[in-house]
């Protein structure tokens, strides 16, 4: 069962403020997910390793480094929606 103080401990961390019946109401449904979490953690399950659906191993190519020309960079830095010189420009995603 989740206590009140660890809901709002998450409330916290998401940044969304509750009301005390949103609270109520999550506190419901998390006890309900978590009883339904504790039953699938009871269920035994025994599979080879080549019928899990994560058996696909990736095929990888190393990486190389192939030298552009001046024209060639020049079309790239046209094709970007947004330049500074000779960078693409994005938007900023990490503020501190």
């Amino acid at each position: 069962m989740i206590k009140m103080e660890e809901l709002e401990h998450l409330a916290n961390l998401a940044r969304i403020s509750l009301t005390e019946d949103d609270k109520k109401s999550l506190i419901k449904e998390f006890d309900s997910i978590l009883s339904y979490v504790d039953q699938l953690k009871k269920v035994e399950v025994s599979m080879d390793a080549e019928s899990r659906v994560g058996a696909v191993k990736n095929i990888m190519r190393p990486d190389s480094v192939s030298p552009i020309n001046d024209t060639q960079r020049e079309n790239l830095l046209n094709e970007s929606p947004d330049r500074v010189n000779d960078f693409i420009a994005v938007k900023k995603i990490i503020e501190q």
